[in-house]
């Protein structure tokens, strides 16, 4: 079964059943909804059935459409979890959503018991600004939303709090893992788990840190068969698991197969070990300056298009195909964009 299908059949409160890996998965695929206006931005709480009622009243399945997959998914998701006897009772609060040009950062906390709390980091949404920063990962940190990530897990985390479970899906991984490296002291210690759900990794300098070392054994990297996105940068053990769906499509969290309160596991597709293997050489190879300088290239003739959001492109061959055709840039940049979408290509599609 998928979430959709796990949701629909938890009858059993957090009380009665202990919160498991596919929780931490509905919980930060619902992260990717805008409930802004909705849910408080402040301590104040109010339930999950509540607030779900309240957005989908507010936002019809129309304007959903016009949103990204995540965003489709998280919006089915809703219409099932408050109605779900295990997650209507969650209670809601401390959202924020921030965008600019260069960046894109949304979290928020769940109360799931009285003595436990998960704070889940939303992924990258269809906008364009939010890609551009998860390019800016590979050679730069802190970029500005694992700025913001560590600064809120800092800010809404009690002295009261006793047990603090931290996850995201794609990027909200990632932002769910360096919050906890870089806590304060206090924060750190009430950390129980970080799931990052195939999100990428961390520089080098930042992977082979004392902090990462001392919040590793809590981390759970959880990968689809086919991962691309979760096997970006430095990376720990993973957790494989089974999907349906192949490819860069396998980074979709509706299609990872779960039994009981598991996923199932797999292994890592010879496919996904490849492009790894070959993607990760050859992003080290370039400078931080040259990964700067491409990155930017990228962007910036994409917005001088007019393109804001990834929803402008049909599929993600058109996207890698409009990468390739970029004009405005050197050939040496040229050469290197055309290498690294050669390899996607030739791994995945």
């Amino acid at each position: 079964m998928n979430y959709f299908e796990y949701v629909s059949s938890s009858d059993k409160t957090f009380e009665e059943k202990a919160f498991n890996e596919v929780d931490n998965l509905v919980l930060s695929c619902l992260t990717y909804l805008d409930f802004t206006g909705i849910v408080p931005n402040k301590k104040v709480e109010v339930s999950l059935k509540t607030a779900g009622e309240i957005y989908l009243e507010t936002y019809k399945k129309r304007e959903i459409a016009k949103l990204g997959i995540a965003q489709k998914d998280a919006y089915k998701l809703l219409q099932l979890a408050i109605k779900s006897p295990r997650f209507k009772n969650i209670m809601l609060s401390n959202y924020r959503y921030i965008t600019s040009l260069d960046s894109q950062f949304s979290a928020m906390t769940f109360k799931i018991t009285k003595k436990l709390k998960f704070i889940g980091f939303e992924g990258t949404d269809e906008l364009l600004s939010g890609w551009k920063e998860d390019a800016y990962l590979s050679f730069r940190f802190p970029v500005d939303a694992q700025e913001y990530a560590i600064n809120y897990l800092n800010e809404v985390v009690s002295f009261l709090d006793s047990n603090i479970i931290l996850g995201g899906h794609s990027k909200g991984g990632n932002l769910a893992l360096v919050s906890g490296m870089y806590a304060n002291f206090l924060i750190k210690n009430k950390i129980k788990k970080i799931y990052s759900n195939d999100g990428p990794g961390l520089r080098k300098e930042e992977f082979f840190s004392k902090k990462y070392e001392k919040i590793k054994d809590k981390y759970e990297h959880i990968i689809p068969t086919h991962s691309l996105v979760g096997t970006l940068l430095y990376n720990g053990p993973y957790h494989v698991v089974k999907t349906t769906n192949k490819n860069i499509f396998a980074h979709i969290a509706a299609s990872w197969v779960i039994e009981g309160e598991s996923f199932i596991n797999a292994k890592q597709d010879k496919k996904s070990i490849q492009i790894e293997d070959k993607l990760n050489k050859y992003i080290a190879s370039l400078s931080y300056e040259d990964q700067e300088k491409i990155v930017n290239t990228i962007f910036r003739d994409l917005e001088k298009q007019g393109i804001k959001s990834l929803n402008e492109f049909f599929n993600f061959r058109k996207l890698l195909k409009s990468i390739k055709s970029l004009k405005n840039i050197s050939p040496d940049v040229k050469d290197i964009l055309n290498d690294v979408v050669d390899i996607i290509v030739s791994n995945y599609l």
